[in-house]
């Protein structure tokens, strides 16, 4: 790991484990860079020292966040009175649900709120939300797993039909199931003043590992690996683990993936946990992972100049997506299919064509392609080795 890279896990560390505190001088701006592209620039503010120029600005960041953690909890509580209040019974996916493991959880960054619903209530709750002055950016038409809402100040509120994204159909079932079942054993807490609706303990777990496990393949940050680690000090203990967690995690094909990135905050974040599941072999892939995290950002923030080519190879990490995404661009794309519909089923065809074409003249040479697409295949070997089932 680069100096830069091991000032800022030092931080964060020391942070959320309540040591002392940190002095910054030379490397403060690169690290409060990286700390914004990880999403996790709130949680060492009561935890390092800076000079006075650099506190200001850094604590007027900090006090934005937590005017916005604020409004979006007030949002939220107003959210769930509504759709409870009317019958429809309603949790909260990550996070509030994770911030509430936080050592301070109005430090945690929040981006928008995430609910669910059982499936045969989620059309009610639709025409309820668009009732109640809930701008909609999507209609029931053309929905999948979520549709996105606003709030009348602005903040995104998405209502899930489901919350499965892994490439195994019996996975997502198994996924889906659990949560819809654990909805009606909700319990209401309270974070930091605000009513939050969640799930059971296990399942709240098992959610925040399928949302790394879901954002792994193109980029995720520290701010969900940290959710994942301050879950696993609060509750995942042995017994836990031993009595239900492990088998759970198992049958969405995640326990792998639970171990490594367990070991990887133990070594990197100092994770403070008496437990005995997180073993691994010898360094087995903990330090390529951190640096991958690292390497990519929150939602591939740092991806912005990622090459084209890149980006149609990670497509290809699966080939069955890679043939349906190419498939389906080909269709938008390729203008003869006006005339001469005969030509759809060779539209996937057309469109990698396409996308050679636009490579050559982009500037892309036979010896970009074969680099990137070693980088590409070495990313989705240590993937697929961590247990990482969405590629």
């Amino acid at each position: 790991l680069s100096h830069r890279n091991q000032i800022l896990l030092n931080i964060l560390s020391n942070a959320l484990h309540n040591e002392k505190k940190v002095k910054i001088a030379n490397d403060w701006q690169s690290v409060k860079n990286e700390l914004i592209a990880q999403s996790v620039y709130a949680i060492p503010a009561n935890s390092i020292e800076l000079n006075d120029e650099d506190a200001i600005e850094y604590l007027q960041l900090v006090g934005r966040n937590v005017q916005v953690f604020h409004q979006l909890m007030q949002e939220q509580q107003d959210l769930i009175y509504l759709l409870e209040n009317n019958g429809i019974p309603v949790v909260i996916l990550k996070g509030a649900s994770a911030a509430m493991s936080y050592p301070i959880p109005e430090n945690r960054c929040m981006g928008d709120i995430d609910i669910i619903v059982k499936p045969d209530d989620f059309e009610k709750a639709f025409h309820l939300l668009c009732q109640n002055d809930y701008t909609n950016k999507d209609t029931l038409e053309k929905y999948h797993r979520h549709i996105g809402f606003l709030t009348q100040s602005g903040i995104e509120v998405e209502l899930h039909n489901y919350f499965s994204t892994s490439d195994n159909g019996e996975q997502n079932a198994v996924l889906d199931n659990l949560i819809y079942a654990a909805i009606d054993k909700r319990t209401v807490v309270s974070v930091c003043g605000y009513d939050a609706s969640v799930l059971p303990t296990l399942e709240t777990g098992i959610v925040l590992l399928a949302h790394i496990n879901q954002h792994l393949g193109t980029g995720l940050g520290l701010r969900q690996i940290i959710d994942w680690m301050c879950f696993v000090e609060k509750h995942l203990d042995d017994e836990l683990w031993n009595s239900g967690f492990a088998n759970t995690a198992d049958s969405v094909g995640m326990k792998q993936l639970a171990v490594a990135v367990t070991a990887m905050c133990r070594k990197h974040l100092g994770l403070n946990a008496e437990i005995s599941w997180d073993k691994l072999p010898d360094n087995f892939v903990v330090d390529e992972l951190m640096e991958y995290i690292l390497a990519h950002g929150n939602f591939g923030r740092k991806d912005t100049i990622t090459s084209k080519t890149i980006s149609v190879i990670r497509g290809f990490r699966n080939p069955i997506k890679g043939l349906k995404m190419a498939q389906e661009t080909g269709l938008r794309t390729w203008k003869l299919l006006d005339r001469h519909k005969w030509l759809k089923p060779f539209a996937w065809l057309y469109q990698i064509c396409r996308w050679v074409v636009r490579g050559k003249k982009g500037g892309a040479s036979i010896s970009s392609a074969m680099a990137d697409s070693k980088q590409e295949q070495y990313e989705t070997d240590l993937l697929s080795k961590i247990g990482v089932t969405r590629l």
